[in-house]
């Protein structure tokens, strides 16, 4: 049966680069990636099932693994990059996209160390990793139409709010408490796939941060939040990041009696010290750190992605973690820079995002039955085509727009620029930290899940807003956990948003914003253009 064909192998580099920008483009406003395994599968079959009947199960297994390669990679960009402009570092984008290429590496050869481990092993769920075996050996091509009418819905609403003739938020106060919805299709998108469960946990972060917390300073909203709750929300990121660390961490050691987890931690730190060589900023020593800490965080995602997938995987809690420990580390002995911390965090999250895919996509091909190698292959093509286009998508949108403003909040970078920046300047303010530290324990000690609430906590409450709404549509819908159509949705507002992006910083286009009253209109856009779509795809 054919498997790594040119047809395949095309075909998955588009896609990679198409829901690569989609992932970028959603980490940088709603702070949160989701993956991009199933809509490839799906995108795969109908391409198969409409132009290319020949097309075989292990021929879509090779696109959804190219593709969602191109994916994880984008998350790790649009997590670090923006940090080092928020710290003013004079820093080019594309070496910083090189370190993330490194690090991509590092988190391929780390999956393919722990696949015998992991994907061999029954007993883990891997729930996405099964779902698009499923999709894969199904050859409906019905979803893949679901796919481009999504793509058609997000990129309408967004030409509608980028030319200001609807809302893309809206803001108001009830008995004194900030309520917030944030209407762009991609974050609302993403609020369908996570599903009410997760969407309410982030919103409950919101809310304490918002209504809770912010009462007790002085300022206007905005301000209270950029000043102090940020920073407390920041606190119980890194101890929820910790605390995922220490869940699995003991069973990595039971792995290190095997040869193979030396060979490559081995290979791991000499990549990383040659990216040392390369940049040298971040210096030999700060790539072997890197390198160490890849490998590491690496098993901590892929064992992480197999219990609760991809999308759910939390890599800038954990590279936070390792951010705040090597920055404390090297300003206590006097080592590296501020620089060379972040370089190396770009390293860290990058593996880490590509294991996590990587025993995803072996899963999904050991259930299809297609040969490993053409897999890993697949993986390497996939992270050094998309580190050449969305360096310059995720660079470009940050000059346009701007890291950090409302139209892109680009929160996870933000947040470990502003934090490396305060440890090495010392002016961190480690009150707030401990309170954010003390939220994430007492809810631990509840039994709830930290990170979601920790990131609702820290980040702005439209984002909330907004991801509560796109869950709440889903589940009136009676489509909640659907991943093609919202998936379609996030894809076609990123798609049209780069395209505006260009338009404004090389064409000088220039849009009124939209009327305050128009947020309702969006409102009814969004949850008619869901219910229309899934209604149509359930005809076919």
């Amino acid at each position: 049966m054919r498997e790594f064909s040119p047809v395949a192998v095309l075909l998955g580099l588009a896609l990679s680069v198409i829901f690569g920008v989609s992932n970028a483009y959603l980490a940088l406003k709603a702070g949160m990636t989701v993956s991009a395994s199933i809509p490839a599968a799906v995108g795969a079959l109908a391409f198969f099932s409409l132009f290319y009947r020949r097309g075989s199960v292990l021929e879509g297994n090779i696109v959804q693994t190219i593709a969602s390669a191109g994916e994880s990679l984008a998350a790790a960009l649009a997590f670090t990059l923006p940090a080092f402009f928020v710290a003013s570092l004079s820093f080019h984008p594309y070496h910083i996209g090189f370190l993330t290429l490194v690090g991509g590496a590092i988190g391929v050869l780390s999956g393919i160390a722990f696949r015998d481990s992991l994907v061999k092993d029954e007993s883990l769920p891997f729930p996405e990793g099964r779902a698009c075996a499923v999709v894969l050996q199904s050859r409906e091509s019905g979803k893949g139409v679901g796919v481009l009418l999504g793509a058609l819905l997000g990129a309408l609403l967004r030409i509608l709010q980028s030319t200001g003739l609807i809302a893309s938020s809206y803001f108001t106060s009830v008995a004194g408490k900030a309520v917030a919805l944030d209407l762009s299709p991609a974050v609302v998108g993403a609020g369908a796939i996570v599903g009410l469960r997760t969407a309410l946990m982030v919103a409950a972060g919101g809310i304490l941060g918002w209504w809770a917390f912010m009462p007790f300073y002085d300022g206007t909203p905005l301000e209270v939040w950029s000043r102090y709750i940020r920073f407390i929300g920041a606190g119980a990121v890194l101890v929820g990041g910790i605390y995922e660390f220490l869940r699995v961490i003991l069973k990595l050691l039971g792995r290190m009696r095997r040869g193979r987890f030396w060979i490559v931690l081995a290979v791991a730190v000499g990549l990383g010290m040659g990216a040392g060589v390369v940049i040298p900023e971040l210096g030999p020593v700060g790539g072997a750190l890197g390198g160490v800490l890849g490998v590491v965080f690496a098993y901590v995602s892929g064992n992480t992605t197999a219990i609760v997938g991809s999308s759910s995987n939390p890599i800038s809690g954990m590279t936070i973690a390792a951010l705040v420990v090597v920055s404390l580390l090297f300003k206590a002995l006097g080592w590296g820079s501020l620089v060379s911390v972040l370089a190396m965090a770009s390293v860290v999250a990058s593996a880490a995002a590509i294991a996590g895919d990587t025993v995803q996509d072996l899963k999904t091909g050991y259930i299809v039955g297609a040969t490993p190698f053409w897999q890993y292959v697949g993986e390497f093509l996939g992270i050094a085509v998309s580190f050449l286009v969305l360096t310059f998508v995720v660079s470009l949108l940050g000059e346009v727009f701007g890291f950090g403003s409302e139209k892109l909040p680009a929160p996870q970078g933000v947040l470990m620029g502003s934090i490396a920046q305060g440890i090495f300047q010392g002016t961190i303010d480690w009150n707030l930290i401990f309170i954010g530290g003390a939220v994430a324990v007492a809810v631990a000690m509840m039994g709830l899940p930290v990170l979601p609430i920790a990131v609702g906590l820290y980040l702005p409450l439209h984002l909330s807003g907004g991801l509560l709404l796109g869950a709440l549509i889903a589940r009136l819908l009676r489509r909640e956990g659907e991943h093609i159509v919202p998936s379609g949705v996030i894809a076609g507002d990123a798609l049209t948003s780069v395209i505006f992006a260009l338009g404004i910083g090389f064409l000088g286009w220039s849009f009124p914003e939209a009327a305050a009253g128009t947020w309702l209109l969006t409102l009814l856009a969004l949850v008619l253009g869901f219910a229309v779509v899934w209604r149509f795809i359930s005809a076919v």
